[in-house]
């Protein structure tokens, strides 16, 4: 009792004493996640990725995310740093709790930077490397899409890369709803690509001038060749959307002026999936 009461005469002493107390659990916070203390700061790397923060917290207004629309943003870490110190507030009754809390925040936060590395590989149930987790993630880039394709196309891959061309850790890709989707990665963007799933290959061609062009692929690579390599793709009935075959395998043998396998036949008809990309306006100029 007559500590505490030294402790409320002394504000310094009352820090320092905290420091001591707290100081070595502070650069030791749990790695754990199935740990108490692991939970909590799951919790709260899950909460710096945004994960149930209200969508009018995000978004106040319909108009800033209207249809067939993407948003960039960049989430400020002040605001994520404002945001774990009030998730963890709730706790606080005297001016020794908040004390204990400036003493931690730093650490906690540092130890948050690391984790949110880990939320999306562990709702996959993968691994995540020890060296991954030497430095903490500094700048969140993320965008917001809202548009049908959401809804139609289960699967979207979403890639960020840098100046560089070297690709960003993604740390959340979730759908909000029907048609908004958020994205959240690890770093500076340069370009952002929104791809249909790999599965989505499919016999595809061009329509040019009235005339069905198909462009053709390297046999040892399966690379596209030059936009002037291409074939006419022999159309059999228009109204029943059929083609011959035949003929059109003929062409690309004639083009190549070896014989063509179905196999090869298949490799040349591939139409790789969509991919559009979203390229920064100032990294653009």
């Amino acid at each position: 009792m007559n500590l505490r009461t030294e402790w409320e005469r002394s504000a310094p002493d009352l820090r320092a004493q905290v420091g001591r107390v707290f100081g070595t659990l502070a650069k030791e916070l749990p790695q754990d996640p199935d740990s108490q203390g692991g939970e909590l700061i799951t919790w709260l790397s899950e909460l710096c990725l945004l994960v149930d923060v209200p969508f009018h917290y995000l978004v106040p207004s319909e108009a800033l995310l209207p249809a067939n629309a993407i948003r960039l943003f960049y989430v400020n870490p002040n605001w994520q740093q404002a945001l774990v110190d009030g998730a963890c507030s709730p706790g606080r009754q005297a001016s020794l709790d908040l004390d204990h809390d400036r003493q931690l925040i730093d650490a906690v936060f540092a130890q948050i930077g690391k984790q949110v590395k880990t939320v999306r590989p562990r709702l996959q149930k993968k691994a995540v490397a020890p060296e991954e987790l030497a430095e903490g993630v500094t700048t969140v880039f993320g965008f917001l899409l809202r548009s049908p394709l959401v809804r139609g196309w289960r699967g979207l891959e979403f890639q960020a890369r840098s100046a560089a061309g070297e690709p960003l850790k993604a740390l959340r890709i979730e759908q909000l709803s029907d048609d908004v989707l958020i994205g959240l990665f690890d770093g500076v963007p340069h370009t952002l690509d929104i791809a249909q799933p790999p599965e989505s290959f499919f016999f595809g061609f061009q329509a040019i001038d009235g005339h069905y062009r198909k462009r053709l692929r390297s046999f040892e690579t399966g690379a596209l060749l030059e936009e002037s390599d291409t074939v006419d793709v022999v159309v059999q009935d228009a109204k029943l959307r059929t083609l011959d075959i035949c003929a059109t395998a003929q062409n690309i043998e004639r083009f190549f002026r070896v014989p063509v396998t179905s196999a090869e036949f298949a490799l040349q008809m591939i139409k790789t999936p969509y991919i559009g990309r979203v390229v920064r306006r100032d990294a653009a100029d």
